[in-house]
């Protein structure tokens, strides 16, 4: 199931945006350096669907979960949880809802993206880190949901980088939540090539992380999700 991903910040910065801390903090692959991950809280009520999402945040490279109590990147959810004090401080939100009508409801609400909750794992996977990183994510639909206004002062699109072939496969790998072991088998490649594919795709991004080069190759739309 092809995803259309709109690449925007889905809220300004606010007051108080700035005192959240990144998150806690688990060793994550970028190249020889630890990164941190996006740290991703669960509020499901299935306990099945629960088990699942677990599972797939335990088991992405690029995502760790948030210990109770501790600020997180992203929230996924089953439904559209209220902001304490009725604000919109907290994480970007991922909905996952059956019904088509539920995930337009939950996109006009305001929510960081929404899926169906029997989406794939590497669609949820980028999913989490695109909402992490300020994209609106939802499944490709004929009837288009109206996108939100760009913030004030945003300025001309990014130019898209000039990745070759093999790059774009390790984005995609990267996006699929795929460490360098993996990448290197699924391409045929020696260990050390794969590493140093992964280094080249940080460096012509311009990202700090892997997360954060599935997030710029969102926007950039070399990423289909």
């Amino acid at each position: 199931m092809n995803l259309a991903v709109a690449a925007m910040r889905h809220r300004a910065m606010r007051p108080g945006d700035a005192e959240r801390g990144p998150g806690p903090v688990r060793t994550a692959d970028r190249c020889d350096g630890a990164v941190r991950p996006v740290a991703v809280a669960l509020r499901i009520a299935d306990p099945a669907l629960r088990a699942r999402l677990a599972g797939i945040v335990d088991a992405a490279p690029g995502l760790a979960p948030a210990p109770e109590g501790a600020a997180a990147a992203a929230l996924v959810t089953d439904r559209v949880l209220p902001r304490e004090g009725g604000g919109a401080a907290g994480p970007p939100m991922l909905v996952l809802a059956k019904d088509a009508a539920a995930r337009a409801r939950a996109l006009h609400a305001g929510v960081g993206g929404v899926l169906p909750p029997d989406a794939g794992e590497a669609q949820l996977v980028a999913a989490i880190v695109a909402v992490a990183h300020g994209l609106v994510v939802r499944p490709a639909s004929p009837r288009p949901v109206p996108p939100r206004p760009e913030p004030a002062a945003a300025g001309a699109a990014e130019p898209v980088p000039a990745l070759t072939p093999r790059e774009r496969e390790v984005l995609a790998l990267l996006a699929a939540g795929a460490a360098n072991k993996v990448i290197a088998r699924r391409l045929g490649l020696s260990f050390h090539t794969a590493k140093a594919h992964v280094a080249s795709v940080l460096a012509k991004l311009g990202a700090s992380s892997r997360a954060d080069a599935v997030a710029r190759g969102i926007r950039a739309g070399l990423v289909l999700l």
